[in-house]
């Protein structure tokens, strides 16, 4: 009886798709804000609850994504070594050779803990805390940059290509928009990343061969310190970090997490410039353009609460329920304009029809479309409230009614006259013959002399 196997996965994926393709908000429509400007090459805000794609630029370009790449280096770290206290000594090859990068200037020989270095490497953005990491984690480099592009391949991660452990600013280091909010979302669903990543400053204690270190974030969004703000002064108070980088080429890129209520956001800006008057990095700027813009004019909402009666569809053959209600198995919502209330949703029911018991609280009988001025926002799959049995007897006279009205029947019944027909016709041809013959022996013969 499931009809409708995966059919709201297969038809958000569908919406997503479109909306990338026209690189435009499909909220958009509705919602009463203009968009905003942006200065950046690319860009793409996601709502990580339902995947919506609330906002899309160019999401598809190749770009360099330079430290970005740090994300998926975390995220293997944290998958290797679910005890961060385990401690991990700096090699020669894990320092060497990176000249013009940010470092954390560690020292051959030096012991640092997982945690450590983790905070070194997504707080600073340091490249030998990333080789030391890949290492740890691989046994050496090259390996541990397999395993980054096998893990972009599992993630379906079409456009994206990692060179080095820590984002080497170069040809082979780049990534989309789209494919760096699938690795965000990726790396957010382990706790540890989150905690980590929305630190807004951390003191490294010393180790056996150097003192205290002092990082703040290099994300601005996070940093709320009134001191740091005089330098840089980027701070918005519903962000909850993740990663910065920095191309030669294109400018700074940012992948961000916010939270509003009960809307989390993932915000990904690429090739952004900085003003060359100003200074002003348009990277945070164009990040907090596009999450303004949703939280002003975009409200995340439950539309439908789990268990509750949604509708009745006749059902045949139970003795003791000709109608059956159908629920949502699990809470719906959706992410609608603010300016739309509840009450003004159109909802639609694709219903099956014919239904005939058993049924059971695992089948999926139809869903509920709910639209607004010619735009869908969600729909959800419809099951059972309870199970409803069949009657034997019903069954069994529901076949009977069905084959005396099948058309194998109506042949049999026709085929049946036929035969009878020509069985009458012949029997009365018969007859006549008969009888004609006993009138020809009943005759008197004539007698000659």
């Amino acid at each position: 009886m499931n009809r409708f196997p995966s059919s709201s996965l297969k038809r958000l994926l569908c919406l997503v798709l479109c909306v990338a393709l026209v690189c435009s908000l499909s909220l958009a429509c509705a919602a009463s804000g203009e968009l905003p400007e942006l200065h950046c090459e690319a860009a793409l805000v996601v709502h990580p609850d339902t995947g919506l794609v609330l906002y899309a630029k160019n999401p598809d370009r190749q770009l360099p994504c330079s430290s970005l790449a740090k994300i998926m280096t975390a995220m293997l770290v944290l998958d290797q070594f679910p005890d961060l206290t385990q401690t991990l000594e700096v090699s020669e090859t894990a320092i060497a050779d990176l000249s013009g990068v940010t470092t954390a200037s560690l020292k051959v020989g030096e012991v640092l803990t997982v945690e450590q270095l983790l905070y070194c490497l997504l707080l600073h953005s340091a490249a030998d805390a990333a080789n030391v990491l890949a290492e740890g984690v691989s046994g050496n480099l090259d390996s541990f940059v397999t395993q980054m592009n096998e893990r972009a391949e599992e993630l379906s991660l079409r456009s994206t290509h990692f060179h080095t452990a820590y984002g080497k600013d170069d040809p082979q280091t780049y990534s989309t928009a789209s494919d760096m909010a699938k690795l965000t979302q990726a790396a957010l669903k382990n706790q540890t990343f989150r905690d980590l990543v929305k630190t807004q400053y951390k003191r490294i204690p010393r180790t056996n061969l150097s003192g205290d270190r002092y990082y703040f974030s290099n994300n601005a969004l996070v940093i709320s310190s009134a001191e740091r703000r005089q330098t840089e002064d980027y701070y918005y108070r519903y962000a909850n970090g993740v990663m910065t980088g920095y191309s030669s080429d294109f400018g700074y890129h940012i992948s961000t997490l916010s939270s509003k209520g009960d809307m989390e956001l993932v915000t990904i800006v690429l090739g952004a410039p900085r003003d060359s008057q100003t200074g002003e990095k348009y990277h945070y700027t164009d990040a907090k353009a596009l999450m303004n813009w949703c939280y002003e004019n975009l409200q995340y909402t439950m539309l439908l609460s789990r268990q509750t009666p949604v509708c009745e569809v006749p059902v045949a053959l139970s003795a003791s329920k000709d109608a059956v209600t159908l629920i949502a198995t699990e809470d719906l919502y959706a992410v609608i304009p603010t300016e739309v209330d509840l009450s003004m949703l159109d909802v639609q029911y694709d219903l099956s029809e014919n239904l005939e018991a058993p049924l059971t609280t695992d089948d999926i009988l139809g869903q509920a479309v709910f639209s607004y001025d010619g735009v869908e926002y969600a729909r959800c799959d419809l099951h059972p409230q309870s199970d409803v049995d069949r009657s034997i007897i019903l069954l069994l006279l529901h076949r009977i009614m069905t084959f005396l009205s099948g058309r194998y029947f109506k042949l049999a019944l026709l085929a049946i006259l036929v035969l009878g027909l020509l069985y009458f016709l012949l029997a009365l041809y018969l007859n006549k013959k008969r009888h004609r013959s006993r009138r020809r022996r009943s005759r008197p013969r004539k007698r000659y002399r």
